[in-house]
């Protein structure tokens, strides 16, 4: 027998019983769901092997620039100037790993997933800033203890009679002031769009250092080899940007003639976007998984927005937005039929596929229902799936018919957890009292970070393996 559940704070303080005046059956559908269920293969280990491959390009790029800067070593300064050198090809290194991180190089984003890769970046991005820092410190030490002289004297001497160091300096500058708006309590009160717009700059900031790199690097100045490498892995990362960025969702886009063709009203302050097009089955797409997109207004035409499908793809593609910031809130007013849009992807692994069985616990609050609704689209009506969903109110509920409808359909058990977020605690004790076998389960949780997070803990709490984790993040 389906269920759908609702419980607010009365039921919550009862243990969850169901016993309340909210509880509510749904009876199962004579139709059953029918889909085509994806082959179970968990995450793929070539995300893996790139890391490795990353690493090891690390380790080829230092080692190389110590064996040519070991002479300076006994010299007056040279400890400082050779580790100041040294930190300077790492942290460039590193900051071309991010870009590449942030490409959207497709058989990446498919292998590694798009979550691993944001912890991935927001890992390295302060460690390629403080090695930049680092060079900047040392180098000048070096260079002042060389010359015995006042070490701010000998940065400012640098600074004006180097070549390339006036651009070397507004990318330094320009790249320790990002680095401070990424840190978490600034950027949680920053639109995305600021963000986005900021973050444009770091591209302009990298840029800005290549000529200094070349023309001043003793390493790349003494050796052509090393050189002619440096200026081919710009080359490469420069280009893949290019190509996975702006060609490949231009050419997608045109090819596929992707428009609106309507925009919903789904709750309040919550629209569906529909996108159709030719041949969409050629996307590739899964539900559960994002694009970023650029709808071609004109306000918005320059911005593109993550968003990921709330149903599985068909004849058209779906998202739900919540008025969450100022791209979001102008949806419903300046989207009309026949709008023209750029989609790149699709991104992720937070798929169907990803599962190791058929037992899934979905965990969702607020719109993090929607890559849920559309990842529980391709699970087969035999599957054995308990749904949570945390709402502030029921009138927030976004998409409420269709799961209560799939539910019924497929026998499954949803539970509303409604009500303020105190009443109920998302730990392993309380999220036990509805499903049970959590740790026997494979777990998609998505939502805000508070949330996903405590939902990671009381998992890591049960012991679930990191192969049946599977989560989608909102954070930028």
């Amino acid at each position: 027998m389906a269920q759908t559940i609702v419980l607010d704070t009365a039921d919550a303080a009862d243990g969850g019983s169901g016993k309340g005046r909210h509880r509510r059956a749904v009876t199962p559908s004579h139709q059953a769901k029918t889909v085509k269920a994806p082959a179970l293969g968990g995450r793929r280990r070539r995300g893996d092997l790139a890391a490795l491959l990353a690493g090891i390009g690390g380790g080829l790029a230092v080692g190389s620039s110590l064996v040519v800067l070991r002479p300076m070593w006994g010299t007056p300064g040279g400890p400082a100037t050779v580790l100041g050198s040294v930190s300077a090809i790492a942290g460039t290194y590193l900051v071309l790993m991010l870009l590449l991180l942030i490409s959207r190089l497709p058989w990446l984003e498919r292998e590694a997933g798009h979550d691993r890769m944001l912890s991935w970046h927001r890992r390295l991005a302060p460690w390629s800033l403080v090695l930049i820092a680092a060079h900047v410190v040392l180098t000048t030490l070096g260079y002042a203890q060389g010359l015995e002289v006042n070490p701010l004297v000998e940065l400012w001497h640098l600074v004006s009679q180097y070549p390339w160091m006036m651009p070397a300096t507004v990318a330094f500058i320009s790249m320790m002031s990002l680095g401070l708006l990424s840190w978490r309590p600034i950027r949680k009160r920053m639109s995305y769009e600021t963000w986005w717009v900021a973050h444009l700059y770091f591209y302009l900031a990298v840029a800005l250092a290549f000529g200094h790199q070349i023309s001043n690097g003793t390493i790349f100045t003494s050796h052509a080899g090393l050189r002619y490498a440096w200026v081919t892995l710009y080359a490469v990362v420069g280009l893949t940007i290019t190509i996975c960025r702006f060609l490949i969702p231009v050419r997608r886009s045109i090819r596929h003639g992707l428009r609106v063709s309507h925009v919903v009203q789904e709750a309040r302050g919550m629209v569906s976007v529909y996108v159709t097009g030719h041949d969409l089955g050629a996307l590739n797409a899964q539900g559960g998984q994002f694009f970023q997109w650029r709808f071609l207004t004109r306000h918005w035409w320059w911005q593109a927005h993550p968003y990921s499908l709330s149903a599985a793809p068909g004849d058209a593609l779906r998202i739900t937005v919540k008025d969450l910031g100022d791209h979001s809130s102008s949806l419903a007013r300046e989207l009309r039929p026949g709008t023209r849009v750029l989609a790149e992807g699709p991104y992720g692994t937070f798929t169907a596929a990803a599962r190791s069985g058929e037992r899934v616990a979905a965990l969702a609050a607020g719109v993090g229902i929607t890559p849920i609704r559309a990842m529980l689209d391709d699970l087969p009506a035999s599957a054995d799936v308990c749904v949570l969903y945390r709402v502030s109110s029921l009138d927030d509920v976004a998409l409420r018919n269709e799961l209560d409808a799939m539910v019924a359909a497929c026998g499954w058990t949803l539970v509303y957890l409604d009500g303020p977020r105190r009443a109920h605690p998302i730990t392993l004790n309380y999220l036990s009292r509805y499903i049970p076998d959590l740790a026997d389960r494979d777990i998609y949780v998505c939502g805000p970070e508070s949330f996903s997070g405590a939902v990671v803990a009381a998992a890591r709490t049960a012991h679930v393996p990191d192969e049946r984790l599977h989560c989608e993040s909102f954070a930028f």
